[in-house]
């Protein structure tokens, strides 16, 4: 026989993942009073958690902090959403939806090498291979709340130490390698010297980790 105790652990699996006596953010209180998004938002968690598990350990914290990006970008969404900005961007179930189609694309196996297509909350980044040693990368990235800024580069480099290297717009450099199984991407200023990158809109940035999608 099921207990009344028992029913409501299971109850209580189908809602929010978080204590909703504790929500602050405008999505959490949006999330508590529908309970198709506290489903949602409970599904999200569930796929995360299990995801993260499956990683090798160098990249679980890497999906920690994209999870936590995803998180920010979701609440600075809704606050605006709910002050009558953002209308034409996606609505936080799709929003959500579209975390848990992130999750369940992405590979747990430790990559066997840098060909592929990763992504993170904010873009992804494509690494395929041409003739003679060369390989083409593309990288994509846009702001996750509401796309402010977009990022649009490429070129081709081959793997030399176990990194590729391509040349982007006015003497910037964008470097790809493995780490801890996610792909680090970092930006190489001219001289060091840093500033806005001519590929990106104000402020952007295609830097950070990625993930390797099935």
């Amino acid at each position: 026989m099921i207990t009344i105790v028992a029913l409501a652990l299971l109850a209580s699996q189908d809602g929010p993942s978080f204590n909703c006596s504790r929500a602050t953010t405008p999505s959490e209180h949006a999330i508590c009073a529908d309970p198709a998004l506290g489903r949602l938002d409970r599904r999200m968690a569930d796929r995360y958690a299990a995801v993260r598990r499956a990683l090798p350990v160098g990249a679980r914290t890497a999906l920690t902090q994209d999870q936590r990006w995803f998180i920010g970008a979701r609440d600075e969404w809704q606050e605006n959403s709910t002050r009558g900005g953002f209308r034409d961007f996606s609505d936080l179930a799709e929003r959500m939806r579209g975390r848990v189609q992130f999750l369940d694309s992405l590979q747990t196996r430790p990559a066997a090498g840098l060909e592929g297509e990763w992504r993170n909350v904010a873009g992804s980044v494509d690494i395929r291979r041409l003739e003679k040693g060369q390989l083409l990368v593309e990288l994509n990235a846009a702001h996750p709340v509401n796309a402010r800024w977009l990022c649009d580069v490429s070129g081709t480099g081959r793997i030399i130490d176990n990194a590729i290297t391509i040349n982007a717009d006015d003497g910037w450099r964008i470097r790809v390698s493995l780490r801890g199984g996610h792909l680090n991407v970092e930006e190489l200023a001219p001289g060091g010297q840093g500033g806005s990158r001519p590929y990106c809109g104000m402020n952007g940035h295609v830097d950070g980790s990625y993930f390797l999608t099935r």
